[in-house]
């Protein structure tokens, strides 16, 4: 029932937002805004916002036009605004930060800038814009701008952070695989990708034969997952955890026809240039265990 009113309101606060932008007002003030023409589309924006003062896209637009104007005060008001009305509310607090900057403000900017940040502005683009707005230049030559910089990349890519998330990095890199007797099985290449969120697996058998996996901590479950699959169609899903120096995966192989077989994954981290992976499986449910493979990885130089 909640759930129900809350998407009641939103659809009736995205229809207000709608009327407001399609009103022979906000459509003048906008073309005013996309002709760069800031003061009057400032002027423009301030009329609407008289008539209208839950008009959360004009109160923004007038903050920007406003600050385009040097009206930086001003800006800030109106962003104020904005926020309160939970329009775009991280990109009024940098744009806040930014106005405090031209007024020279650095503490109170330095404080909006770790609000937006903390708020969400943390998209690529958005890391961009904190690197070249002109309006912040004095900003980045502050010691704290890299404090703001440091917490942005935390967490915008929380995985690199993650203990648990960089528990397999061990297998990380170019290796040649070997069997027990010292001939090469195969070659694979593990590398991070998604910001670390995922470990790929590309492997290539010495008959030929390759597949892949997708190996990642599951923070849902608190698990590692894998899933792979190879260029036979062969499936196998595992879920596991980092145990004893070692990454312990428990799962499955989709056999063709429909069968399934259990499987035990064991990757022993050896020391910087070695890695153990231990197959396992069993075709009777789990009461016996049957070596499938015995892999050692030797990183290339």
């Amino acid at each position: 029932m909640k759930k129900n009113i809350l998407a009641l309101i939103s659809i009736a606060l995205l229809s207000a937002m709608a009327a407001f932008a399609q009103s022979p007002a906000m459509q003048e003030a906008n073309n005013l805004f996309q002709a760069q023409k800031w003061v009057e589309a400032a002027k423009a924006y301030e009329a609407i916002t008289k008539a209208e003062s839950s008009n959360g896209l004009a109160w923004f637009r007038l903050g920007l036009s406003l600050h385009s104007s040097g009206e930086y005060q001003k800006a800030i008001d109106a962003f104020a605004q904005a926020q309160r009305l939970n329009l775009n509310a991280p990109g009024a607090m940098f744009r806040t930060a930014r106005a405090y900057a031209k007024l020279g403000e650095k503490d109170k900017a330095f404080e909006w800038l770790n609000r937006a940040v903390g708020a969400g502005f943390v998209a690529a683009p958005q890391v961009q814009l904190l690197n070249t707005d002109p309006d912040i230049a004095a900003l980045r030559e502050d010691s704290r701008f890299k404090e703001v910089m440091a917490t942005l990349d935390r967490l915008s890519k929380p995985c690199m952070y993650s203990d648990k998330a960089r528990q397999f990095d061990f297998w990380i890199g170019e290796w040649t695989v070997q069997t027990p007797q010292g001939q090469q099985a195969g070659t694979n290449t593990i590398t991070r990708i998604e910001d670390g969120c995922i470990i790929l697996e590309n492997w290539t058998g010495g008959g030929g034969g390759t597949g892949k996996s997708l190996n990642f901590y599951d923070s849902s479950i608190g698990k590692w997952r894998q899933v792979w699959v190879d260029s036979t169609g062969n499936v196998s899903e595992f879920a596991g955890e980092f145990r004893d120096g070692a990454m312990r995966y428990e799962g499955e192989t989709h056999a063709q026809g429909g069968g399934k077989i259990l499987r035990r994954l064991t990757f022993f981290n050896l020391g910087p240039d070695r890695v153990r992976q231990f197959s396992e499986r069993s075709t009777d449910g789990g009461k016996t265990w049957t070596v499938n493979y015995d892999f050692t990885y030797i990183r290339k130089k």
